[in-house]
């Protein structure tokens, strides 16, 4: 069973944007997962939109089988059911055709972080050679946009942006979820370029490269902190001891998002509840854990 077609257009006037500040072209992906946490969670769908450097817009969609059941929260939020899986490939052939799709070429994501946390893991997992690609984040793009600008959108979360520029798509089908943030990014790059240079304006999204993450020990999850995995996907509040910040060596309550790839280590990405923001949390660094005593809203 697939899912519809994208259902969102890749005007001249967004190809003519990229172009002028990814000449070589681009790609703009999306994932949809079990979980966040791509140390524990899998990926189920595969998602691209391309420009190329003639102007020639292509995709590629995927869902792939995770070999484990996809857990009712998630298919609340995604609508992809076990029985549109279980007859898919598994990750390792999708994930090869994607690579090949998007080769060399910069890829933008919504959230990049989270979503290229899980390209990162599929390609350890599966020995694949990482590309040259650099890693750009939309709703990074649109915060440097807009966030001076009181008539901008209220948040930037990917809704929201479709909603600014009036896109209709079906939300949470990774295909169209890739065509809008790439139409963010072309938005914002036509924006934001009259006053920067085109180097700025990359610098502006620009997360990491992919081949940062050349060690595995960039998503092996520490056994002693599996549980933390759990409360994050129950949306549980807890406590943990952290070596740094402002309280070092005591616990502090956090709630929990997923644990994450990064250039620098594994990290716990979780709200603080001391200070009300997000936080990464180097994984080497949460020497101890215990649940909240009391949930808070």
């Amino acid at each position: 069973m697939t899912r519809p077609a994208i259902s969102v257009e890749i005007d001249q006037n967004d190809v003519n944007n990229l172009l002028r500040a990814f000449p070589k072209g681009v790609v703009a992906f999306d994932l949809e997962m079990t979980g966040l946490s791509a140390v524990v969670d899998k990926i189920i769908e595969i998602a691209a939109v391309k420009v190329e450097p003639s102007g020639e817009v292509s995709t590629y969609h995927q869902l792939v089988n995770p070999l484990i059941e996809i857990p009712e929260r998630s298919i609340q939020y995604h609508n992809i059911t076990n029985d549109m899986v279980r007859e898919m490939p598994a990750l390792k052939n999708p994930l090869k055709d994607f690579r090949a799709f998007f080769q060399d070429l910069p890829l933008i994501a919504h959230n990049a972080q989270f979503d290229a946390s899980f390209i990162v893991r599929g390609m350890h997992e599966h020995n694949m050679s990482f590309s040259l690609s650099d890693i750009y984040d939309s709703c990074k793009m649109a915060r440097a946009a807009y966030k001076k600008n009181e008539q901008g959108p209220k948040d930037f979360k990917l809704a929201t942006l479709a909603s600014f520029y009036d896109l209709e798509f079906n939300h949470h089908q990774a295909l169209d979820d890739a065509a809008v943030c790439l139409k963010i990014m072309a938005n914002c790059i036509g924006d934001i370029s009259k006053e920067n240079p085109l180097p700025r304006v990359r610098e502006m999204s620009f997360l990491y490269k992919l081949n940062s993450f050349q060690k595995p020990e960039a998503y092996l999850l520490p056994k002693k902190l599996a549980p933390v995995a759990e409360h994050a996907a129950n949306k549980e509040d807890i406590e943990i001891m952290y070596q740094g910040g402002s309280f070092k060596n005591e616990f502090r309550p956090v709630r929990p998002i997923a644990f994450l790839p990064m250039p620098q280590g594994l990290a716990l990405y979780a709200l603080c509840k001391k200070s009300n923001t997000f936080k990464y949390f180097k994984a080497k660094k949460i020497k101890d854990f215990k649940k909240a005593d009391k949930q808070e809203a």
